[in-house]
């Protein structure tokens, strides 16, 4: 296989990966997983050489308890501290789970808001303890390292550790004590959450971390322990004295929800504590950004009078040559790109003639020479050499041009942006074959600079193209995807990305090529996929409405390019697809099966009828299965939420435990997913309160929270059905949750309560179905 071919075949497997039912870091979808593993050599291969057979690998460590968890603990923590601070017994592990270490943090809250003098001793158990663990992870962080490099989580301990021992003098020096003993016990959990490497370039003082190259790295930022809101009512001198002692090491030093650059206004957070709804539209985030308006698209450029500069030339090239042919000329005695430019207009918009070929084989010639130059001077002579370039020497077919393009841009020789040329668009219209030039051959950074299309880097336009209606449709699918670029670790990307767009432009170039790409399995992209979860199927409800006015856009342009009704309709079909990151997942769903059934609403009559028939045994399953391979796949009774009416005919089924499973029959009201995700956080989420209703009754446990132990780290993890709730549910669903014993004060892995969630300081904004006198209702029963 050519390495383009691997690329694509990689990009195939790494679309399916992507779009998936993902762990929510957030109670909207994010970040995908992909795992990797390194196997070793069969036992034959080795034997055969010679060799012993290796070793089989050990088996990896049984998954860690909650309790063990360095990030289940901050949660748990965290959400004692708030108890306590409102006057609630605090919750314990789950049976099996013995209590850590730093847990003496609650004890010692206790006794330092009660005013007792054990608060010194108890303060100074947790901080020995604290500070030990702390350092051992930085000395094991600096022996990861080839040489050790200074930092400041060094400093941080030392200056922390000083403060937690000095002694305490009266309230306020017992509350600096506090304060300085939480951060050594919080920053201990930080590190102790990520590999030794990860550490030696850690900020303390910021919780950030340098190391990374993913978004789905970063899941350590903002990691703090805090004091609970209320803590301040009557202890305010005392709270401000701590932020002033540990300076900028005190971090976001109270629970009370802020907006970024207020975590020390004092007064906010004191009017806050003493009605929480009347301070609401005060404690918002700001808006990142100002909501998106509606506006018309802009009109289509238009071709400025004769005589034209070297701009409208590029732009107007397709529509009037002859006015394009001198200052295409001009620029080609000037530079390489003007050279290139204008052998690939005579080549593409010229009538042919021996004195034309003979013109663009100068011009080419010197665009080579500038090319080799280029490449030896940036040690890239491999360019020069490498097969898959296919330098040519040109003989009037778009073929010759292909190599001298990539070399051209490659090198660096003609390049019109900073790292790549982009052929005008106009000569890729006219002769669709160049676009191969831009696709992808090294399946890696390198393939940054091959040459890109004009008709998407400003050097010339698709008339009547949508492009709008395209450019919305890939940016909503970026999130089905898990947003794979930003998460993806690897150089790889760059190719992946190139093969992308290298589709997205034959859409706009060359339609007629689509036709030769086989039929998608599904009538729309993500369609199989949208059975995976109910967020998956949630997102699909949009991507779909957005897949619906651009095709009836695609249909209507590619006819003027030539098309006929079925082949315009083809080619738009196959677009959608080909656009997107895996849009089929792998094939169309089964025709019939009890999970689509559910999904797409069908009446309790006829679900039970199905299950009477016994239809649910016969069902073929491969394609969902095909699909979860790379997506995972909620149990049953999680897409059931989306269709209440059915659960009442589900539970009526009798299922062998055994074959739950393999026949897709999950129907547990708490069978979680593969991140600890529960059929009721599943309904508070899309806010289906008749089905969190009967999912109660059914038995379904309120008190629940995700748990994820390994990659992909779940930012906010430890989530429960009322965080879920309060980021996008009603006021009757908090409500229900609440009634039914939902904890307001579990925290998840980065201290943060339903109330953050709710206002925007958790991992979403504030939540969009609430109106400002729910809203406001809504924190008074949450705080």
């Amino acid at each position: 296989m050519s390495l383009f071919g691997r690329v694509a075949a990689w990009a195939l497997v790494v679309g399916l990966a992507s779009a998936c039912n993902k762990p929510d870091p957030e109670p909207a979808p994010a970040a995908s997983a992909t795992a990797s593993a390194t196997a070793s050599a069969p036992a034959s291969v080795a034997a055969s050489a010679g060799e012993a057979p290796p070793r089989p690998a050990p088996p990896p460590p049984p998954p860690p308890k909650q309790h063990e968890d360095p990030r289940q603990v901050l949660a748990h923590i965290q959400g004692n501290l708030e108890r306590l601070a409102a006057g609630e017994k605090v919750a314990k592990w789950p049976a099996g789970g013995e209590p850590h270490p730093f847990e003496g943090l609650v004890e010692a809250y206790q006794a330092v808001l009660a005013g007792e003098t054990s608060a010194a001793d108890k303060l100074a158990a947790v901080a020995k303890e604290a500070r030990s663990q702390l350092e051992g992870r930085l000395r094991a962080a600096e022996l990861s390292l080839d040489k050790p490099k200074p930092g400041d989580a060094a400093d941080y301990a030392r200056k922390v550790s000083a403060i937690a021992a000095a002694k305490a003098e009266g309230p306020e020096g017992t509350m600096i004590r506090l304060v300085a003993t939480m951060r050594l016990v919080d920053a201990a959990l930080v590190l102790a959450s990520a590999e030794d490497y990860r550490n030696a370039e850690y900020d303390l003082f910021k919780r950030s971390d340098a190391y990374t190259r993913t978004e789905r790295e970063r899941f350590r930022e903002g990691d703090w322990l805090r004091l609970p809101c209320r803590t301040l009512l009557g202890r305010r001198s005392l709270v401000e004295a701590a932020a002033k002692r540990l300076d900028k090491a005190a971090g976001p030093l109270l629970s009370c929800p802020t907006p970024r650059g207020k975590e020390r206004d004092f007064d906010l957070m004191e009017r806050f504590v003493k009605d929480p709804g009347a301070v609401v539209a005060e404690v918002l985030p700001e808006a990142t950004e100002a909501p998106k308006k509606e506006e018309p698209a802009a009109p289509e450029p238009t071709a400025p009078p004769e005589p034209w500069d070297l701009r409208a030339a590029i732009l107007f090239m397709g529509e009037k040559p002859d006015a394009a042919s001198k200052p295409l000329e001009a620029a080609a005695k000037k530079s390489t790109v003007g050279k290139l430019d204008h052998a690939l207009f005579l080549h593409a918009l010229r009538p042919q003639s021996a004195a034309r070929d003979e013109n663009i084989k100068k011009l080419l010639g010197e665009v080579e020479k500038a090319s080799v130059a280029a490449a030896k001077k940036n040690d890239d002579t491999f360019l020069l050499e490498d097969a898959s370039i296919d330098r040519r020497v040109y003989d009037g077919t778009d073929e010759s041009l292909l190599g001298i393009v990539r070399v051209a841009s490659a090198s660096g020789a003609a390049n019109t942006a900073s790292a790549f040329y982009a052929i005008p668009c106009a000569v890729l219209l006219a002769r669709p074959k160049l676009l191969e030039s831009t696709t992808p051959l090294f399946g890696g950074n390198r393939d940054n600079f091959l040459p890109r299309s004009g008709c998407a880097w400003g050097r010339g336009f698709v008339r009547g193209f949508p492009d709008r209606e395209l450019e919305a449709y890939t940016q909503a699918s970026e999130e089905a995807d898990g947003h794979f670029y930003v998460n993806h670790g690897g150089s790889l990307r760059f190719g992946l990305a190139a093969a992308l767009k290298a589709k997205e432009e034959a859409m706009r170039i060359d339609p007629k090529s689509l036709l030769r790409i086989p039929t998608p399995p599904t009538t729309w992209p993500y369609e199989t996929w949208s059975y995976m979860t109910p967020e998956s199927r949630a997102m699909y409800g949009r991507l779909k409405r957005l897949a619906e006015d651009l095709r009836t856009k695609l249909v209507a342009h590619d006819k003027t390019r030539g098309l006929d009704e079925k082949q315009a309709n083809e080619a738009a079909h196959v677009g959608l697809f080909q656009v997107v990151w895996g849009a089929a997942c792998g094939d169309a769903a089964p025709p019939r099966s009890l999970r689509k059934l559910v999904v797409d609403g069908a009446k309790p009559e006829e679900i039970r009828a199905f299950l009477q028939a016994s239809e649910h045994e016969k069902a073929v399953l491969e394609p969902f299965r095909a699909c979860a391979k790379h997506t995972g796949m909620d149990p049953l009774v999680h897409m059931a939420v989306l269709n209440a009416a059915a659960l009442p005919i589900l539970w009526e089924m009798k299922v062998d435990p055994a074959r739950a499973e393999e026949l897709d029959l999950v129907v547990d009201p708490n069978a979680p997913n593969h991140f600890g995700k529960t059929p009721l956080m599943a309904a508070a989420q899309h806010d289906r309160l008749d089905a969190a209703r009967r999912l109660l009754k059914r038995g379904a446990v309120v008190q629940r929270a995700t748990f994820q132990p390994y990659e992909p780290k779940l930012a906010h993890d430890a989530r429960t059905p009322l965080m879920y709730a309060a980021a996008r549910g009603s006021l009757p669903m908090i409500r229900l949750l609440l009634d039914a014993g939902g904890d307001k004060y579990a925290a998840d892995t980065k201290g943060r309560i339903p109330l953050h969630y709710l206002l925007g300081h958790g991992p979403v904004r504030p939540n969009p179905n609430l109106s400002p006198a729910d809203l406001a209702e809504a924190a008074k029963l949450l705080f």
